[in-house]
């Protein structure tokens, strides 16, 4: 992962009015808008620093897309379900907040495919050789090599202009390995080879081999999968962050607005029926970037808002599937690469059976299926009814998992409107465009690095540090 890090590091008192005008206000060297992975970053980060801040969060939780739901013994993943081993800012927060990460145990991945399941990462390099061939599946692992360990600078930059399509193209990569990361990178970032820059994809790419010393090594098992989490999942990181971070984080606090008023900045925000503000002397946005276009409109310059409109999201789908009987329960996760919505399925009870003896044999089972839209043009997840969307679970899943219907005896469905910011042609050049333009006001989150949670992390680490160093 730390190759991966690299890589991505190249592409990369007044007064409170509520509802009246008598009450007291609160004045801030700092207000963090967004208390997602990125905001409680740049939280984390400013508090060790014994800066003066706080956050505000719409929602009554933090997290943003690492959140978690629990049914009977088991907490399950509505959004991000996995990490690589925590590096960075993130490293830094798990360390000094003693959080218990473990990593996923083995077999974590399977493909389905053609009628048939390949449980374990070296089944599923038997079916690339099978499929594409060995000397296609080698000159597929050459080139990854020899793009991401040889390449200069330039080089590196230059894929933020092809799309991925286009690189697997113009290297004459074998069909099937692209259908293959066609799958992945919707899975990861809603979006298809064609949507994305070459410098998007390649580095998850590189996260399956580049850590193998030879070709045979593949089709070997393994006993490491690389990916971590905590026993209750990625949430349970942003959770014990807002907890130590304690009244710094105030929730149900929508920011409506802000401007720039005698050299401060006024925030704006709704506290359910009232309004209120706070004064700042420097912003840290870490929300979503059409809703941080709209929110700071009147302090970003015209040329901030212009590269934040070419910032598009994917939308994303989970659904957790209850059960009294495993409907999949062969690895933690199982790509699907021959379907059209569905492109995995998770055994979210996988983790926590795993490390804690006393639910090995507990009869409850959580099988989570991660719908995404064909491409970023497709905007049709957001439309469809709870009943649709269990239509596309079943029809989808019927192969894999006979009388799937009859099995379920609850669900869970959790819509993500701006699950992943897309890295379009030129995007890394946009952001470091960006970046550079900061004075005052200073944005966080996943698109400002990479769409990642261990992105997002480190933006809000990177935007808190600049804040302060300016």
């Amino acid at each position: 992962m730390k190759m991966i890090t690299k890589l991505i590091a190249v592409m990369s008192s007044a007064w409170l009015v509520a509802g009246a005008v008598h009450a007291k206000t609160t004045e801030y060297d700092y207000v963090i808008v967004g208390a997602g992975a990125a905001g409680l970053s740049a939280g984390f980060t400013l508090n060790e620093a014994n800066q003066n801040f706080i956050i505000l969060e719409k929602n009554n939780r933090a997290g943003g897309i690492a959140e978690n739901g629990r049914k009977g013994q088991f907490h399950y993943a509505k959004g991000t379900e996995y990490i690589g081993e925590p590096e960075g800012a993130l490293r830094n927060i798990v360390y000094k907040l003693n959080i218990p990460m473990v990593e996923i145990p083995t077999p974590m991945d399977a493909s389905y495919y053609q009628g048939k399941m390949h449980i374990g990462s070296d089944r599923v390099a038997k079916l690339t050789n099978d499929m594409a061939g060995e000397k296609q599946f080698k000159h597929f692992l050459q080139l990854l090599k020899k793009t991401l360990t040889l390449a200069s600078k330039e080089d590196l930059l230059a894929l933020d202009t092809i799309t991925a399509k286009q690189w697997f193209d113009d290297n004459h990569i074998d069909p099937f390995i692209q259908r293959r990361y066609d799958v992945m990178s919707r899975g990861l970032f809603g979006a298809n080879l064609n949507d994305i820059s070459a410098l998007s994809i390649l580095p998850e790419v590189a996260f399956d081999y580049l850590g193998t010393s030879s070709y045979s090594d593949l089709m070997e098992p393994s006993d490491e999968s690389g990916s971590w989490t905590t026993e209750r999942g990625i949430s349970l990181i942003t959770d014990t962050i807002a907890q130590y971070l304690d009244d710094r984080v105030r929730y149900n606090s929508e920011v409506t607005n802000i401007i720039k008023l005698d050299g401060k900045y006024k925030v704006t925000f709704s506290e359910g029926t009232s309004e209120s503000f706070v004064f700042a002397n420097k912003l840290i946005i870490a929300t979503p970037a059409p809703v941080t276009a709209w929110i700071a409109k009147d302090v970003l310059t015209a040329k901030q808002k212009t590269l934040l409109s070419k910032v598009e999201y994917a939308q994303y789908v989970t659904v957790a599937l209850f059960s009294d009987s495993p409907i999949f329960d062969k690895a933690f996760d199982l790509a699907i690469l021959d379907g059209e919505v569905v492109t995995d399925l998770y055994d979210s009870t996988w983790v926590e059976r795993f490390y804690n003896p006393e639910l090995k044999d507990t009869k409850e089972y959580i099988a989570s299926a991660y719908l995404a839209p064909k491409g970023v043009a497709d905007k049709s997840l957001m439309t469809l009814s709870d009943t649709q969307l269990m239509t596309i679970v079943y029809d989808e899943l019927s192969n894999i998992v006979p009388n799937i219907q009859s099995k379920v005896s609850g669900y869970d469905i959790k819509r993500f409107k701006y699950a992943y910011p897309v890295m379009s042609l030129g995007a890394y050049s946009r952001l470091n465009t960006l970046k550079k333009s900061f004075q005052g006001v200073y944005l966080a989150g996943d698109y400002m690095k990479y769409p990642t949670i261990e992105a997002a992390f480190n933006s809000g680490d990177s935007a808190a540090k600049q804040a302060m160093n300016d």
